[in-house]
């Protein structure tokens, strides 16, 4: 059994019709369905909401992670696809995907860690899946992604002011090659070594 099945919008839109027969039916039992649609995006909005949750698990800044794509699962039912369809729906908690760098591989956080909730329609994404889970989000941004990692640069925060090459110490502050008193280490290899 496949992981997730590509689709695209007017399958989806297709799909809407059939859930929503299904729900009349027995809304519980539908909403224990744990369908998801998974999408990716290069959409500003959505990637900088994604970037400002990387920002905050990392303790960097916002502009210190570069980031292009996210892939997106969001829960499936018939008011979702009407919403994705017509005027988006709001990313609140929902997972998201993207490539790390180095050797991270491909990491998965949520929208829950990022202050600016985006609203995503179907136009946004350029890739669409239907899958029984949201686990498989990975695998979804291997096969169907881009593959440009993610890169954090945290910026330099210095305590004390940068010197010069080839630029002396400031004046008054005496410079201190040995201690008074202090043994040299000649005299105590030769003290232990006797």
């Amino acid at each position: 059994m496949p992981r997730f099945i590509e689709i695209d919008e007017s399958k989806l839109v297709a799909l809407h019709d059939g859930l929503d027969l299904l729900e009349m039916l027995d809304r519980d039992a539908m909403s224990e369905l744990d369908l998801y649609v998974y999408g990716i995006t290069t959409n500003e909005g959505v990637v900088d909401a994604a970037r400002e949750a990387i920002a905050d698990s990392r303790d960097v800044t916002e502009q210190d992670v570069q980031l292009t794509e996210v892939a997106v699962a969001i829960r499936l039912g018939a008011d979702t696809i009407y919403a994705l369809h017509g005027s988006g729906i709001r990313l609140d908690n929902e997972d998201f995907a993207y490539m790390g760098e180095g050797g991270e591989g491909i990491r998965t956080l949520a929208f829950t860690f990022s202050r600016f909730k985006p609203t995503a329609t179907l136009g946004y994404f350029n890739t669409l899946a239907l899958a029984m889970s949201d686990a498989w989000l990975d695998d979804f941004l291997r096969k169907h992604g881009s593959a440009a990692p993610a890169k954090v640069t945290p910026a330099v925060h210095r305590t004390e002011e940068a010197t010069q090459p080839g630029v002396p110490p400031a004046p008054g502050v005496p410079k201190q090659t040995s201690v008074h008193g202090a043994a040299k280490l000649s005299d105590l290899i030769e003290n232990f070594l006797r």
